[in-house]
């Protein structure tokens, strides 16, 4: 079974649609999904090659990035991509837990790796926000790091975007948030997903929507 961040994440919310998903190919009904932030993404993996080996402005004057760069390594390209990233986790069932990063930073001294997401919003981040979403994310994939032979750093970064007014109508904030991983739980959350596919079909929980509007699916017997 492969399994990707996004599908833990669905995991995470509801282990019933998870089940569903990955077991009866059921899935969980989708809203529209704007584009904006994939546009956005784009765009900063464009302007953000011109920083490569060092910081950018929104990174340069943090103090915890002191000897920090942005990654140059020849293999971050296939590292943006989780058909290719060599980097991921694995159990002695065979099972696959893959994913693909936005950036890495990377400290040439201490020879340390720490994860680079960037992230767009509506309205100002905080770190709790961070934290809620985002932890798991950043414990996932310092995990790939450490799986891959990488000796990481003791936080992963969240670069956020989210837009203000100004006299030319809309600018951007721009800040960075730290987030400790935590690897172990990394380990628990792919393994407790594969316990729960190899189990029967879920209750449906109160907590999910979907549950609670009344979506079902039959038990198997």
């Amino acid at each position: 079974m492969q399994l990707s961040y996004s599908a833990l994440s669905i995991f995470k919310e509801c282990p019933r649609f998870f089940w569903l998903d990955r077991n009866k190919k059921f899935m969980r009904p989708r809203g529209i999904f704007s584009s904006f932030p994939g546009g956005v993404d784009k765009i900063l993996k464009d302007k953000l090659e011109a920083f490569r080996g060092k910081l950018p402005p929104a990174l340069a004057s943090c103090p915890e990035l002191k000897g920090f760069e942005l990654y140059s390594g020849s293999d971050l390209k296939k590292m943006r991509d989780w058909k290719t990233n060599p980097m991921k986790m694995s159990d002695d069932k065979g099972n696959i837990l893959v994913g693909a990063f936005d950036d890495l930073l990377y400290n040439p001294t201490t020879e340390e790796y720490a994860m680079l997401d960037y992230k767009t919003k509506g309205s100002a981040a905080d770190q709790a926000y961070c934290e809620k979403y985002y932890q798991t994310q950043i414990d996932i994939y310092t995990r790939f790091l450490e799986l891959g032979g990488k000796k990481v750093a003791n936080f992963g970064v969240l670069l956020y975007f989210w837009p203000t007014p100004t006299e030319l109508l809309i600018d951007f904030i721009q800040k960075p948030f730290f987030l400790t991983p935590n690897t172990e739980n990394a380990e628990k959350l792919f393994k407790d997903a594969v316990t729960c596919l190899e189990g029967v079909l879920p209750a449906p929980s109160l907590d999910c929507e979907w549950c609670r509007y009344g979506l079902r699916y039959p038990r198997e017997e």
